[in-house]
Formats: C-alpha cells, sequence, structure tokens
C-alpha cells in the first residue's frame, strides 16, 4: 500500500546523484515516496539506492520502464496514488519544490504539469524556460523529460508510453489522447528546475540504435497527433502595486466594496430584526 498520495518515478544510474542530493535533501519535509527504476546492467554501489522507498532493476529505456512497471510490477500504483512525476535523473529540483509542484498540480487540477526551467538550463523549447511575472502558462505540451502526471490523466496516455525507444514525440501524442485541452497542461513559473546536461547527448541516444527525429515523425503519423504543440494559450501573472497598477487598483477596489456590501447586508431590516430576536431569546448569531 502507498504511504503518501504523491510519488517520484525516475530513470536511475551509476552516475545518478540527484534524487538523493536534491529531491531527498530534506527527508523530514518529503511529501512524496520515491521509486527508483535502475537502467545499468550492473548496479555498481546498491548502498546508494537505500533512501528510496521502491527499487527496481528493469535495464531499459524511461518510458518503457514506466509501462512495464505499470502494467506487470505495481499496476496497483494506477489506484493507489494520485499524482505521478516522471523526472530524467538530471534534473536538479529541490525537496520544497517537489513538495510545491504536488500541490499546485492539485489546487490547479492539471493533468500533466511541470516546474519552468532556470534561465541556465539545457533545453530544447525556450519557452519552458521560466517567465518570472506568470504564476503559471497553460500550453498546448509538455516535454518528457519531466511531467508530473494526474491518475486519471497516466492512464489515458499510458498506451503511448512504448510508442516508439527514444520517446521523442511521445509527449506530442500525449495532448492528443487527452483532447488537446487548453487549461489541463500547465507550467508553473513559481517552481524552478534545471537541465543540467544537453539535449540529445546522453547514453540514451548511443544505446537506441534509431534516428529518434523518425521516430518523432513515426509516432504523430501512428496516433494522428500534431508534430507538436508547443504553444501558450493564457496565463496567470502575478500582481502587485508596482506592476499592472490598474489591475492591483481594481482588485483593491473590488474587496473594498465586497467589504461594505457584506456590512450592508449584515444589517439591513431583516438581520437586524433577526439580531434583537435571537438576543431576545438568548441565542447566538
Amino acid at each position: 500500500m502507498a504511504n503518501k498520495k504523491n510519488i517520484i518515478i525516475a530513470p536511475c544510474g551509476n552516475r545518478s546523484t540527484f534524487f538523493q542530493e536534491k529531491w531527498q535533501k530534506n527527508m523530514e519535509e518529503k511529501e512524496f515516496d520515491l521509486c527508483l527504476l535502475f537502467y545499468h546492467e550492473q548496479i555498481n554501489n546498491p548502498s546508494l539506492y537505500e533512501s528510496a522507498d521502491y527499487f527496481f532493476h528493469l535495464k531499459g529505456f524511461k518510458y518503457h520502464m514506466l509501462y512495464e512497471l505499470f502494467t506487470k510490477v505495481k499496476p496497483e500504483w494506477l489506484e493507489e496514488y494520485e499524482y505521478f512525476y516522471f523526472l530524467d535523473d538530471d534534473i536538479d529540483i529541490d525537496t520544497q519544490g517537489i513538495n510545491r509542484m504536488f500541490a499546485l498540480s492539485k489546487a490547479m487540477g492539471s493533468a500533466i504539469s511541470c516546474a519552468a526551467l532556470s534561465a541556465d538550463s539545457f533545453c530544447s523549447w525556450p519557452m519552458f524556460k521560466q517567465e518570472p511575472k506568470a504564476f503559471c502558462r497553460f500550453v498546448g505540451q509538455i516535454e518528457v523529460m519531466a511531467p508530473l502526471f494526474s491518475k486519471e490523466a497516466l492512464k489515458t496516455c499510458l498506451p503511448s508510453f512504448i510508442g516508439n525507444k527514444s520517446s521523442w514525440g511521445v509527449d506530442s501524442v500525449w495532448s492528443k489522447q487527452l483532447g488537446y485541452p487548453e487549461d489541463k497542461l500547465i507550467v508553473f513559473d513559481t517552481v524552478i528546475m534545471k537541465h543540467t546536461l544537453p539535449v540529445g547527448q546522453g547514453e540514451l541516444y548511443v544505446k537506441i540504435g534509431v534516428n529518434p527525429h523518425d521516430e518523432w515523425n513515426d509516432i504523430t503519423v501512428k496516433f494522428g497527433a500534431k508534430k507538436h504543440n508547443y504553444k501558450e494559450y493564457s496565463r496567470l501573472e502575478h500582481v502587485s502595486s508596482k506592476s499592472h497598477r490598474v489591475i492591483h487598483f481594481l482588485n483593491q477596489s473590488g474587496s473594498f466594496f465586497a467589504r461594505q456590501r457584506k456590512k450592508i447586508s449584515d444589517y439591513d431590516l431583516g438581520s437586524r430584526v433577526k439580531s434583537r430576536t435571537n438576543k431576545a431569546l438568548g441565542k447566538k448569531k
């Protein structure tokens, strides 16, 4: 049985360190379980992974290991957990940031979400770098390197996880499978992660033996999806007295008038009669 409602499930190898140094840096504050899926043939130092709640030596590609986990090893997790965070092992994000991602995803009802990339991150699509004025952005697609899925979205998208080896284009298919929503795929700019290694230069691209660009084309054709849908539909921005002065004034005015309406409502004739009746009967308001 799951200890918590949130879980990180991440690929892990002999050179992976962020799961210990950053993700679980503050163990006492951790509001999630951690499952590591080991992809190297040989485990050089098994004791390094004892802090993980779960560890499976599946020796495969990230999304193929995830598919195997949910269909053969731990299918019950699709009911036991509410949110699933699939971080690449080269993602630098701390315990508090991870906790916030789970909390924000639940509060906003996202299907798939991700943290914003730091300015110094390696990235394929600059739109995923942080927009400092934004709280969050509603977009057309979330990348494969660090998506956070709701349980419902994961069940819908799971068949695509084994659509190819490289995972290129799999995120394009997710948008199609979810019906191209305009308010369920969210980048949270209030949480920052750093992608620490260059895109397309990891061990994966040596091992797969295929052209990822061809795989991208093939999987989108197979599922009838747009090749990419990297666009922003809308956003929520922070409002302060220094930025967006008009909006700030209207917000403050709205709060003021709402308070006045409440006062008027509280002291209209009916309320006064009810109040005095209650007092006469010795009742509390």
